[in-house]
């Protein structure tokens, strides 16, 4: 009976775990020319007046960990500046969550219950340039950016509440040229916890570094 108890915690355990982080949303973006977009929903999106594609991969490489790759590709003859936006959240909105930007790691974490969440990426043409968190209800308008027009977000480190953490990759992309940036969220109890295994992931996976 004991055996059984156990392991029916531990399959609630884990069904607990898949569903938090289930409810975790990565959403891609990019900026370009003053204009941005979000890909929601979609895993390919081709953006006809500046010749470039985007294309996203989602891969859940442990219980705790869940990595994903945006490809972009330039199919014009012009070298185009461009950013890279990573947008995470909770699905479920709750005033117990808690978003912030972590200047001493240079990391995002969200918490929520028990529950905590680190945020970051990477692209081997760029690095984390900016970062926000803003109110959930202001994720997808135009108030986020300081600027539109240069492509700048504009900086909060804190939210209480229903919140959106934003990160921005700026880069140039050759003609003909594709570009990757790789951004991963873990789940854990601690903060120590979440950097332990983001040190093991780094170490995996030696394409990603930060």
């Amino acid at each position: 009976m004991i055996k059984l108890t156990t392991e029916s915690q531990n399959e609630k355990n884990v069904s607990d775990l898949k569903q938090a982080i289930d409810t975790f949303q990565f959403i891609p973006g990019i900026w370009v020319n003053g204009k941005y977009l979000w890909l929601q929903n979609t895993m390919e999106k081709v953006i006809y007046d500046e010749s470039l594609m985007l294309q996203v991969k989602h891969e859940q490489i442990h219980s705790k960990i869940s990595l994903s790759s945006v490809h972009v590709s330039n199919h014009s003859d012009q070298t185009k500046p461009i950013n890279l936006l990573a947008m995470h959240h909770f699905l479920n909105v709750s005033h117990d969550h808690l978003t912030f930007v972590s200047p001493v790691e240079n990391h995002i974490f969200h918490h929520a219950d028990e529950m905590v969440y680190l945020v970051n990426g990477f692209c081997n043409k760029s690095c984390i340039k900016e970062y926000s968190v803003v109110p959930l209800w202001s994720a997808f308008t135009d108030r986020i950016w300081s600027s539109i027009q240069k492509g700048n977000l504009k900086y909060q480190p804190m939210a209480k509440g229903p919140a959106a953490s934003i990160f921005t990759m700026k880069m140039c992309i050759e003609p003909h040229q594709t570009l990757k940036m790789v951004t991963w969220t873990i789940s854990g109890s601690n903060k120590s916890e979440l950097l332990s295994l983001e040190k093991a992931l780094l170490k995996k996976h030696t394409s990603i570094s930060c």
